[in-house]
């Protein structure tokens, strides 16, 4: 059985829990976005990783970094949602690439400095 987590008053499955319990990769959804469940979130207690500074206080991480899935054509839409909401791209993040965080879609993008609020109005697909 999986593990579950509340972030921002959204339930999280917990995919995956690093050796040393510094991070823990979890799946987002709410009950009408279950079939498009496009967020995954890797969150850090100890944030020895100097991420951005973004908490969340239901689940305990100190930060958090956002992956997106999505499909070729959506990549544009994303990134503009993404950059409107104060989030960003380090390096190559922001360039889709082949899904290892968002297991149901085939390419994902990585952003930081989402802020937890930001990331609720996406599963909640206010995006479209």
């Amino acid at each position: 059985m999986m593990n579950k987590i509340n972030f921002a008053g959204i339930e999280g499955k917990v995919l995956q829990v690093s050796p040393h319990g510094n991070y823990q990769v979890v799946e987002l959804s709410d009950s009408e976005a279950l079939r498009r469940n496009r967020i995954t979130i890797v969150g850090t207690y100890s944030n020895k990783f100097h991420w951005p500074e973004s908490t969340d206080e239901s689940s305990g991480f100190t930060s958090f970094i956002t992956y997106i899935g999505l499909k070729q054509q959506e990549f544009s839409r994303f990134r503009d949602w993404v950059i409107v909401n104060n989030g960003y791209f380090e390096g190559d993040d922001g360039t889709p690439r082949q899904s290892k965080r968002v297991r149901r879609f085939p390419l994902e993008i990585k952003v930081r400095g989402l802020l937890a609020e930001s990331v609720v109005e996406l599963i909640h697909g206010e995006i479209g």
